[in-house]
């Protein structure tokens, strides 16, 4: 059931980076990159496994903190991405690197873990994050960059509930 519920997250992650492409008034590479980072990052966790769980959770919290710097207010000018779209974008990075490797497989009956359990932490930074991303999207006035905030929320949804 999980490995359904990670390959449908697929989905509204595609729609997300779409909607970012789409959005010709306002070109934004970086946003548009780290989109389809997620994206390349949830195939590769649901169907293909080519790289490993560790490699995509460095990957997305390497590419979260570049757009982070990139992205980061400029006393001179004026960014043309509101500082939301940035916020949610790498907060989203920073939960789906989590979720990644939760997303791992569950331990069999002989395993064992020590410390603390990740995975209900996570699930509840996902929570924490669509209901932020529905402060967002009541925020934010494009049509294209609501339809992205809540794509990418529902495709964390979908990780999380997956994870459990």
């Amino acid at each position: 059931m999980s490995e359904i519920l990670h390959a449908w997250a697929v989905a509204p992650a595609a729609v997300g980076a779409c909607c970012l492409a789409a959005d010709r008034a306002r070109v934004r590479p970086p946003e548009v990159a780290a989109s389809v980072l997620m994206l390349l990052a949830m195939l590769d966790a649901a169907v293909f496994g080519v790289v490993a769980p560790v490699g995509r959770t460095a990957v997305l919290l390497a590419a979260a903190l570049g757009l982070a710097v990139w992205r980061r207010p400029r006393q001179r000018r004026v960014p043309r991405v509101p500082a939301l779209m940035t916020l949610h974008t790498t907060l989203g990075m920073i939960v789906m690197a989590g979720l990644q490797m939760v997303m791992v497989g569950h331990a069999g009956p002989s395993a064992h873990a020590h410390g603390l359990a990740l995975a209900p932490v996570l699930v509840g930074a996902a929570a924490v994050y669509a209901a932020l991303s529905l402060e967002a999207m009541r925020r934010m006035p494009a049509r294209l960059d609501r339809a992205q905030i809540g794509a990418m929320a529902a495709s964390v949804v979908l990780m999380a509930v997956a994870a459990v």
